[in-house]
């Protein structure tokens, strides 16, 4: 009896949870690298020196309901190549139609350096590395937690 109850229950919630998210139709931002910061940091032995690297990014809602953000999880690719993953967990609040930044921060370690310094100076010679910010955001919306791609392309950083 309680059992059929709960189904009585559960059913139109389910159908108005369905409703929601065809009348607010949330959309997967739009993100942009508005800038990127290297800082070295240089130990003895060399191996194990590593460079904190902090990408601010901008987070474009074109929804009408604002959204918080919960989590970016990304990887850094430069011409296809896996150069460094970072997770970011901080509670950014995106108006709606509106605009939000977020700070992720990662580290390179001194395995990837050498790649790093190898497209430096294909950039001074001029040539141009392609860079690849791609993963996965989370959001808490009026319909409970949602998840996006993350992918922003640059020729250079």
């Amino acid at each position: 009896m309680i059992k059929a109850r709960m189904v009585y229950l559960a059913v139109p919630l389910l159908l108005l949870s369905a409703g929601c998210r065809t009348i607010l139709n949330i959309e997967n931002p739009e993100y942009s690298i508005r800038d990127v910061r290297a800082r070295p940091s240089i130990a003895i032995p060399l191996s194990a020196s590593s460079v904190n690297v902090d990408f601010l990014i901008e987070i474009n809602n074109p929804n009408s309901v604002g959204l918080r953000l919960d989590r970016i999880d990304f990887d850094l690719l430069v011409d296809g190549t896996r150069v460094l993953s970072g997770v970011s967990s901080q509670n950014i609040r995106i108006p709606a139609k509106g605009f939000g930044d977020v700070q992720v921060r990662t580290r390179v370690g001194y395995e990837n350096l050498r790649l790093l310094s190898r497209e430096v100076i294909d950039m001074v010679r001029g040539d141009r590395a392609k860079y690849e910010l791609k993963g996965r955001v989370f959001y808490d919306t009026p319909l409970g937690k949602m998840e996006f791609p993350l992918t922003i392309y640059r020729r250079e950083l």
